[in-house]
């Protein structure tokens, strides 16, 4: 069963790989207008829009970037009512190696936009941008350079992924492999390793997960919170973690232990509750019972009554 789950995962991340795309990072070099980071994370998601469209996957923090210049190149107010600010922009598109500072190649793509201010006009401008035979070329001839990068470096890369997965780091390692494309002539090898890393992944994962609720359990086996603690961080183990059946141990010895001293305590509460009964029940004949001494008692010292007991018989 172990070994079919590690199939099929191997299946879907080849299956996904196989639909993947060489991934650029947008990044916004510069922007005029007084633009926030805030407004500038909206311009970066336009421009995530517009990649898709020109048939690039956006990444986060790869080693290749889209780069956008923003530059204004006239504002003019609008004659309706309420105006409008007008802006035609010039932005300038760049796509390299960011780390090393290696430009594959430039173009720039004209664009206007309309709103109540000038940041809104330069953010409606940049999501009127549109994908141009020259964009689409220089996407082109950039793709075929990072496929040349990744030939040239992908011993490197594995290396540098074996590394980290020394350090237990797989998380990175995944990072980094998941950046080769496919059209590299190491793939497959790099789909491989990718496979193992996120099985790692997941028991490195699963053992540290288990190991934390296993002493939250041993310091407290009683239910409780720690009890829940523990119940709670089970489940998030994965079912295809190799730890996976010691958790589900775990968490049954967990509810054995909690079932029994639950059951142990409603037991012994209803042995308690009888008992009070029985108290309550014997203080209450002895009430009576003191009560009927004094009266006895009171009996006793009152004159003798004589009982009228003529013609009984």
């Amino acid at each position: 069963m172990y070994n079919r789950i590690l199939f099929l995962l191997s299946v879907l991340l080849t299956a996904v790989a196989a639909s993947a795309q060489i991934q650029l990072t947008p990044f916004i070099f510069s922007s005029k207008g007084g633009l926030d980071a805030n407004n500038v994370s909206v311009m970066e998601g336009n421009l995530r829009t517009l990649m898709t469209r020109a048939g690039v996957e956006s990444g986060y923090g790869g080693r290749f970037v889209l780069a956008v210049e923003v530059s204004l190149l006239d504002k003019t107010m609008t004659n309706t009512a309420p105006s409008k600010v007008l802006q035609n922009m010039q932005i300038n598109v760049g796509i390299g190696d960011g780390m090393s500072n290696v430009c594959y190649g430039t173009t720039t793509v004209m664009t206007k936009g309309l709103g109540d201010t000038g940041i809104q006009a330069t953010l409606n401008a940049f999501r009127n941008m549109r994908v141009t035979p020259e964009l689409e070329q220089l996407i082109a001839e950039s793709k075929k350079k990072i496929i040349d990068y990744y030939n040239s470096n992908s011993s490197a890369i594995i290396a540098e992924a074996k590394a980290l997965v020394a350090g237990r780091k797989y998380e990175e390692a995944l990072f980094v492999l998941s950046a080769v494309p496919r059209e590299c002539n190491s793939y497959s090898e790099v789909a491989a390793m990718m496979t193992n890393v996120y099985q790692s992944n997941i028991n490195h994962s699963a053992a540290t997960i288990l190991n934390e609720a296993q002493a939250i359990w041993s310091a407290d086996p009683n239910p409780g919170p720690a009890a829940e603690a523990a119940m709670g961080l089970l489940c998030q183990i994965d079912p295809q973690a190799k730890c996976y059946p010691q958790a589900q141990a775990l968490m049954k010895n967990i509810e054995a232990r909690v079932k029994a001293v639950t059951d142990a305590n409603a037991a012994h509460e209803r042995d308690m509750e009888k008992a009070l009964l029985k108290a309550e029940e014997a203080i209450e004949t002895a009430r009576i019972n003191a009560a009927r001494e004094v009266a006895l008692e009171y009996a006793k010292n009152q004159p003798k009554v004589v009982y009228k007991v003529y013609g009984w018989w």
